[in-house]
Parts: C-alpha cells; structure tokens; sequence
C-alpha cells in the first residue's frame, strides 16, 4: 500500500513511528533531520542536482522591481558582509543563480518517473 506523505518530514516521521516501510525524501531534508532518527538509515540517494529555495516572481510585476532585486539577490554570492552572512545563513544558501527549464530537466524527470503530470492533485 502507497501512504503518500503531506512533507518530506511527515514521511520520514512516518518511518521513524513504524507507518511506513520506506520514505523518499529530498537528500538536504534528510542530512538536516538525520540525528533525529537513530533507528533509520539511508539505504539509497539521487545525487542529481536539483535547484533548491527557487525565487518566482509574477509575469505582471515590474520589470525594474524584479532586476533590482535579482541583482540584491545574485550580489549574495561574492558580499562577505555580515548582513550579506546572515541572509546566507538564515536561508541556509550558499548563492542565488539565475535558473532556466534546463536547470529543473533532472527535476523534472523524477517527477514523471513518479507519475507526477499537470493535473496531478498535490492535496493529500
């Protein structure tokens, strides 16, 4: 039997409280939660790379809006501020890139593979 989880902790919970036999879940949740759950083991992983903590602005929102907060956010990288540190930190981030559909391809794959398609229902 499938048991779909509402989040990558909810179903690695569910693993850990004998609900389920496996979970999949993204890799940087796991490493975060990992000490938490003593009695469970990663058996398997993707290593492919997948963007994380995406930005998406609206189509209608102003374009001299959107470049200068791209450019705040692309800046990130190289400032060595402390205030440049602690968004860094706070996001848990190392650099904002500028991403294409290219970018998301590895993604993208995984969730057809899953069966995922425009008009699956993500409520659960």
């Amino acid at each position: 039997m499938l048991l779909k989880a509402a989040s990558h902790g909810a179903a690695i919970d569910a693993l850990d409280k004998g609900q389920a036999d496996i979970a999949i879940v993204k890799n940087r949740v796991w490493d975060k939660v990992k000490d938490k759950y003593p009695n469970l083991s990663l058996v398997g992983e993707d290593n492919g790379e997948n963007p994380d903590n995406t930005l998406i602005v609206s189509k209608s929102a102003s374009p001299e809006l959107v470049a200068k907060v791209t450019s705040a956010l692309l800046s990130v990288k190289e400032d060595t501020s402390p205030e440049a540190q602690a968004v860094k930190n706070s996001l848990e981030i190392r650099e904002y890139i500028v991403t294409t559909i290219k970018d998301f391809e590895h993604t993208l794959t995984l969730l057809k593979n899953a069966g995922v398609t425009k008009v699956f229902n993500f409520t659960y």
